[in-house]
């Protein structure tokens, strides 16, 4: 039996959980039993009737004690389902919550961690890994024996297809002491732009050659425009030009979309690390010499003040075609 638990928005799966259905699939397909899901917090009875049509069985955890996100509730609430499946692996998103819950449960469940991996399989009684090391610059391969809980990488993995009904059970968890010991007081959302940046199939970053917080506002056009997000440099947000969320890089997020616009950027190391796995980088920049042209399949050398918005008025032809 395999667990997966599903990262959802409270209203509808996120591509991470069916990124998570896809690799437990393959790892049932060795080790046996069936995919069980596992939902928690707010929002998850609405969103099973979704998740069931993935998996054979989906455990939902709600009430007062899970309105609100810490990393040893989800710990306790997974290790809880992976108890009640029976389950030999546990598969989670890596996102940021979940590489800070998941360390937690593969230490109750004495279990081997695998974590922000890029693929995943089993073969007789082991599993296997692989993940970027090294500012994404290394492929290792990993292996573990069972128990083993295993994070997937965003959009690393193609999206599950339904795969019938299965059931929903409410899954009752008692928290003990170690699990309350942190209470969250207040939850502050940022407002973001339209689009998940770590799910976004386009994403368009800026860097400090914007020249100011009011040149952004040609980056959130031209990202509306494509459908897609808005990303920063942490030079950018060092400056306080944009939130924290947004950054991308090695102390940022990682994304990995179709289409990367790495616009009036230097392209420094620790920023690739956060984006050299894109399929396609286009890069703009006014110094022929810029790092970013060295990861870039499409580069424009000029100022981005005249190149953007040359590029949002060809986007806007093409639309109103």
């Amino acid at each position: 039996m395999v667990l997966v638990v599903l990262d959802h928005d409270g209203s509808k799966l996120r591509k991470s959980a069916l990124e998570g259905v896809t690799r437990g699939r393959k790892l049932a397909e060795v080790l046996g039993g069936d995919v069980v899901g596992l939902l928690i917090g707010p929002g998850a009875d609405a969103v099973a009737e979704e998740a069931k049509d993935y998996v054979s069985k989906v455990y939902t955890v709600t009430g007062a004690d899970f309105e609100t996100y810490t990393a040893e509730k989800w710990a306790k609430a997974a290790q809880a389902a992976a108890a009640a499946a029976g389950a030999k692996a546990v598969v989670a998103p890596a996102s940021r919550t979940g590489r800070s819950w998941t360390p937690r449960l593969a230490y109750k469940l004495d279990a081997a961690l695998l974590e922000d991996t890029l693929d995943s399989w089993a073969e007789g009684d082991k599993v296997f890994a692989t993940k970027y090391s090294f500012l994404n610059r290394v492929l290792e391969k990993q292996a573990a024996g069972l128990p083993a809980v295993i994070s997937v990488k965003p959009n690393t993995t193609p999206l599950a297809e339904p795969a019938g009904a299965g059931t929903v059970e409410p899954l009752s968890v008692e928290l003990g002491e170690l699990e309350r010991k942190v209470e969250v007081l207040e939850k502050i959302v940022e407002s973001g732009g339209k689009v998940s940046l770590t799910e976004a199939d386009v994403v368009v970053t800026g860097g400090r050659g914007m020249g100011s917080a009011e040149a952004f506002g040609m980056i959130e056009e031209f990202a509306d425009l494509l459908g897609g997000a808005v990303g920063a440099t942490r030079a950018v947000i060092d400056a306080g030009w944009r939130p924290y969320s947004e950054q991308i890089g090695q102390t940022g997020k990682t994304v990995q979309p179709t289409i990367y616009f790495a616009l009036a950027l230097s392209g420094a190391v620790q920023h690739q690390a956060g984006m050299n796995k894109s399929k396609v980088v286009v890069a703009v920049n006014k110094d022929p010499d810029a790092p970013i042209f060295k990861e870039s399949d499409y580069g424009v050398v000029g100022d981005i003040h005249q190149v953007l918005p040359a590029m949002i008025e060809e986007v806007k032809k093409l639309k109103s075609a």
